[in-house]
């Protein structure tokens, strides 16, 4: 055989790859953006239709404007494809430039009487956006509907609005998302009919508050295969019940009722199911080390564990956590005051290569030696956030930049006159040298940035330059939130450099004093960026420009201006916001 006949068949294998329906539906729907889709669009017919069912699957509503051109081609009787039959998903929401009155009933009934083939459905129900008789509609007209989820947070009108679901209009339902305060009498009544009606449901989200045994029979009895549950505040009675009748949880999310304390839940520790997902809320100043202790011990599978707001807990609660929480990825502390530099040492040396995804929220005792360790131990890390951590210094910040090179989520944010802008110029400059190109995500927001009359850094000069090699280092950003002064002068530069992040996507930036309209201009030929906040500075040239090519092109960037000025510390003036 010879070789050109070889390779003339293994090119006829790849094309017949591509000219499979199944497998380009695989492949299209891994892009990540839908201009590339869009690019991909005119290879062929087959191309074109599996890209077009990609897209509709799932649409995207960013705009008002978006929905309407949406709502059009959807009536639209003169097109190619049966286009309502390719949506899988709706989510309806507040838009911007979009009033509540938006969303009007002729188009909504359209919809629900056109796509019937959609599986997920979401309703957010903020100020009176939607009634309760426009989403029962949908619900009577898509027996295939397999996941629903609203924000109705008035009970009555969450009892209108799923009736549907408990009258066994939506049979196939697999997760079910209700806040509410279920403090009705039918609230019972209806959630019972709906695991009759809906035995397939293994996700459960609510705001309610289980005080004693009837709510908590309710759920066991009614939703048996409960895999994923989310509830407000559970008293002892409550958890019993639910902790031995919902054997398959792997996911649980509450709050202890305030009565409880370590010696009352200990003695339930041990009938926890072992959980994936654990997201427990601490009100009050009790700790529960016999608990945490006796607890983690089953917990082997853990991966997430979300703390919120329990000032009390302190090292001897969370030690045992590290210790024996063998498979934990995921750490979030919500206002856990208690914890000292001995806490986050544990965690890094006990957890270390499997730690994926720290969030820290207003932790006032995470201080540079905890955070180093971290860095020291936990080379794997992805995503971190520190949120109101005011004891840390640019040491520690630095070091987790420098050691951790494969992180793509990177958010801070600071209020203490301890942190300053050059403490971000610290931490870009050593990103822009050390991560591997897997950043996606950075948000710095400092709120106390000062500047003083004869400011010199020059050691990390945050200026265009910086902005460029940030830019070369990690090419895959997507998202750079800076609330925070720099000091480049020249806007034609710093314009510059913003265009050579190639995928961004949702920017903010200090635009410095000299900014004008042909800036903007420049940066609406970026190809992905679609939302740009601009933070502080000069920006009126800017705005004018905006608001004329806003109003004759509607495809162009979603632009917001922030007022403000920084102003120089020597003359004892304080930073304008």
């Amino acid at each position: 055989m010879s070789y050109s006949y070889q390779r003339l068949n293994k090119t006829k294998a790849a094309q017949s790859v591509l000219q499979t329906g199944e497998l380009l539906h695989l492949i299209f729907s891994e892009f990540e953006h839908q201009d590339d889709l869009f690019s991909c669009l005119l290879i062929n017919s087959l191309w074109a239709m599996t890209i077009v069912r990609v897209l509709w699957k799932d649409p995207e509503w960013k705009f008002y404007e978006s929905y309407k051109k949406w709502f059009r081609t959807l009536k639209s009787s003169n097109t190619t494809f049966d286009y309502a039959k390719m949506v899988q998903r709706l989510k309806f929401c507040p838009h911007p430039r979009c009033g509540k009155d938006k969303y009007n009933v002729v188009e909504l009934k359209y919809i629900a009487n056109h796509c019937i083939n959609v599986k997920h459905i979401e309703f957010y129900c903020l100020h009176g956006t939607f009634e309760p008789l426009h989403v029962a509609m949908f619900l009577k007209i898509l027996p295939g509907l397999v996941s629903f989820k609203t924000e109705a947070i008035w009970q009555h009108a969450l009892d209108s609005t799923l009736m549907p679901i408990a009258e066994g209009f939506c049979p196939k339902l697999t997760s079910l998302e209700i806040p509410g305060n279920g403090d009705t009498d039918k609230c019972a009544w209806i959630l019972q009919r709906i695991g009759e009606h809906c035995p397939r449901i293994n996700r459960l989200k609510t705001r309610w508050e289980i005080k004693g045994l009837k709510m908590a029979q309710i759920i066991v009895r009614s939703f048996p295969n409960v895999e994923e549950l989310t509830c407000r505040s559970v008293n002892y009675d409550g958890l019993r019940i639910l902790l031995s009748g919902c054997r398959k949880l792997k996911y649980f999310d509450f709050t202890f009722a305030t009565e409880l304390n370590d010696e009352m839940v200990v003695s339930i520790a041990h009938i926890f199911p072992q959980l994936e997902t654990f997201n427990l809320k601490i009100f009050g100043k009790n700790n529960f080390p016999q608990f945490m202790s006796s607890w983690s011990q089953n917990q082997t599978k853990l991966r997430e564990l979300h703390l919120s707001f329990g000032e009390g807990l302190s090292d001897e609660s969370f030690i045992p956590i590290t210790q024996n929480c063998t498979s934990l990825e995921a750490i979030t502390l919500w206002w856990c005051s208690g914890f000292t530099d001995a806490s986050f040492e544990a965690l890094a040396c006990n957890r270390n290569v499997a730690l994926k995804k720290l969030q820290f929220y207003h932790v006032k005792d995470l201080r540079d030696d905890g955070l180093m360790a971290i860095a020291d131990n936990c080379p794997k890390l992805q995503e971190l956030h520190l949120v109101h951590c005011e004891n840390l210094t640019q040491n520690s910040l630095v070091k987790v930049a420098r050691d951790c090179k494969n992180l793509v989520t990177v958010k801070a944010e600071f209020c203490s006159r301890r942190y300053n802008w050059q403490m971000t110029a610290a931490f870009l400059f050593t990103l822009a040298n050390r991560n591997r190109g897997t950043l996606e995500v950075l948000k710095f927001h400092d709120r106390n940035t000062c500047i003083t009359d004869m400011e010199s850094y020059d050691k990390y000069r945050f200026d265009g330059y910086l902005f460029e090699r940030l830019a070369k280092r990690c090419p895959k950003l997507k998202i750079l939130e800076l609330h925070t002064y720099h000091q480049e002068t020249s806007p034609t530069l710093l314009f510059r450099a913003l265009l050579k992040f190639k995928n961004l996507e949702s920017l903010t930036i200090y635009p410095g004093e000299d900014a004008r309209r042909q800036h903007l201009e420049k940066l609406q030929t970026h190809r992905r960026l679609k939302d740009v906040v601009f933070y502080l500075g000069n920006t009126e040239d800017m705005k004018a420009y905006y608001q004329e090519f806003s109003r004759k092109n509607r495809g162009c960037i979603a632009a917001q201006f922030w007022p403000g000025n920084f102003i120089t510390m020597g003359s004892h003036q304080v930073q304008a916001m």
